[in-house]
């Protein structure tokens, strides 16, 4: 484990190169429940089992891309088009022996829960930028909600290989609330994460749309702000809905969405409280645990009232 920050950009990129990405416990757990009924297993319920782990998600993007045929013209840039190219059986062939990030981060107790709880952010971001997505009549919200969901690789590759910079990087952020973490980054490592991930993205050779939508330089085309805003909703619900960036963040996406603040609000609670129910995946708090019992909206966007109970909601 890293306890002081590399040089430059290269050594960072260098030293993750090299690491072997391990998986969520929960997923290997249901995925030798699923093998055993593989014959009646369909690819899309197969995907959003491997959806719920952006590292596992990473790890089949990158088979592909690393042993694709010439004849393959043009990039795979979704889970359910890679199962698609290399069959149910392959992918339980190669993925099945991962190891898990529990078993390699057993003697770093805050590396783990510092993962799981970033893992946990991205899949709640991927839900977002899902629902925006098909809000927006995205193209494909697939993929960005994939994107959404590897726009945390660089911070997820920190905890497992340099806890302690990670975890002096959360604490800044927790002490002034209104530091921003691309300020506190550079604070702590010399640079910004995103730099590095898209770099790391290039050496990678992954899919060159979706290290295209995390880019957030390219904001001002929708598909990359739905992953931008879906991010942010995720990072700010993280840490509270009285999170001071929030009301900005619902504006956003009443922005992206051509609609009004109560209908932006509501589909972000809708959003949190279905992904919420997916907790044991990560062992940790989803947001929607952090808000309170009320059905009405915060003082951050319009006071109507939320009409739908929590059971009616839709888990999709």
């Amino acid at each position: 484990m890293l306890s002081s920050p590399l040089s430059n950009q290269a050594a960072w990129i260098a030293h993750w190169q090299s690491l072997d990405l391990p998986v969520l416990q929960y997923t290997l757990e249901q995925m030798r429940g699923l093998r055993s009924k593989a014959d009646e297993l369909g690819l899309r319920d197969l995907a959003a089992l491997i959806e719920h782990d952006a590292l596992l998600t990473l790890r089949v993007i990158r088979f592909l891309q690393d042993h694709r045929h010439a004849s393959q013209l043009t990039d795979v840039s979704t889970v359910e088009r890679v199962l698609l190219m290399i069959g149910i059986d392959g992918f339980f062939k190669e993925f099945s022996r991962a190891e898990s990030l529990e078993t390699r981060l057993a003697d770093y107790p805050s590396a783990r829960e510092g993962l799981r709880r970033v893992m946990a952010r991205h899949y709640l971001a991927g839900r977002l930028a899902t629902a925006l997505g098909d809000q927006r009549h995205d193209v494909d919200s697939t993929e960005v909600k994939t994107a959404s969901m590897l726009s945390g690789l660089a911070e997820m590759l920190l905890w497992l290989s340099a806890p302690q910079l990670a975890t002096q990087i959360m604490r800044m952020q927790l002490q002034q609330p209104g530091l921003r973490s691309r300020d506190a980054q550079i604070a702590v490592i010399g640079l910004p994460l995103l730099e590095l991930q898209l770099e790391l993205a290039s050496r990678w050779h992954l899919p060159e749309l979706l290290t295209h939508l995390m880019d957030e330089k390219r904001a001002d085309e929708a598909r990359v702000r739905t992953v931008s805003v879906a991010s942010a909703l995720a990072r700010h619900l993280g840490s509270g809905w009285n999170n001071p960036a929030l009301p900005d963040d619902y504006q956003a996406v009443a922005d992206l969405l051509g609609c009004d603040l109560d209908h932006a609000y509501q589909l972000v609670l809708r959003t949190a409280l279905a992904a919420g129910r997916q907790w044991h995946w990560y062992q940790c708090q989803p947001p929607i645990a952090l808000r309170a019992l009320i059905l009405s909206m915060p003082d951050a966007a319009p006071s109507t009232q939320w009409a739908t109970s929590p059971a009616e909601m839709p888990d999709k």
